[in-house]
């Protein structure tokens, strides 16, 4: 019984890590839409988005019947617990990368008012983070997510830059700034995958030492 209760969670470690693969590749390919005005590639990304939610639905049904069958306790119970909640947050990071390849295609047959240097940045950022978070509540590792929770005001800092650059490009120039309010969404968007990162920390710690810790 306990063999087999253990082969369970591995699946759900799986599948979690396959969920997050997803996002980042999407992340990618979301990122290459931006910088390259591919529009056919951000096609790619938003019609991938069906299937990170029908992974959520699927790892929450599995957690749900675990739950249900195994009865678990302790570490195992919180384990569980954790992977139930996190699954959302990795689906919602995930609707902010769709965001990201939706911007792309709207703005694929314009002339950016700027380079796009800190979006990229916040993608990359925000996929290391989710990258990072669900390691560390797959291996119970509760330093590496209070470190990797740490990496939220780098997240921050590059939102507050973008905010000041676009703010005084509209202010040059009116012609600005429709595209300047598009891309500002979008970094608000982009900020929030850290902050879904950081819940995932937090759970991360749950499962590990039984507490949630201030992030």
């Amino acid at each position: 019984m306990r063999e087999h209760f253990q082969q369970e969670l591995e699946v759900v470690n799986q599948d979690l890590v396959r969920m997050v693969v997803l996002v980042e590749e999407n992340a990618k390919k979301a990122q290459k839409a931006l910088i390259k005005q591919d529009s056919a590639l951000a096609r790619q990304v938003i019609e991938a988005d069906e299937k990170v939610n029908a992974m959520e639905l699927e790892i929450t049904d599995k957690c749900t019947l675990i739950l249900a069958r195994e009865q678990p306790v302790a570490s195992d119970l919180r384990h569980i617990v954790a992977c139930l909640k996190v699954v959302s947050d990795i689906e919602r990071i995930g609707d902010y990368v769709v965001h990201a390849a939706k911007r792309a295609k709207e703005l694929s047959d314009e002339k950016y008012i700027k380079p796009l240097i800190d979006i990229p940045k916040m993608l990359d950022l925000g996929s290391k983070m989710l990258r990072d978070a669900v390691d560390a509540l797959i291996h119970s590792d509760e330093v590496k997510a209070r470190e990797t929770a740490k990496l939220d005001s780098e997240m921050d800092h590059l939102n507050k830059q973008i905010y000041r650059e676009l703010l005084a490009l509209m202010l040059e120039d009116s012609d600005n700034i429709k595209q300047a309010t598009k891309l500002l969404f979008l970094s608000r968007f982009l900020e929030r995958m850290g902050d879904h990162a950081v819940t995932i920390c937090s759970w991360a710690i749950y499962s590990s030492i039984g507490s949630h810790a201030e992030l």
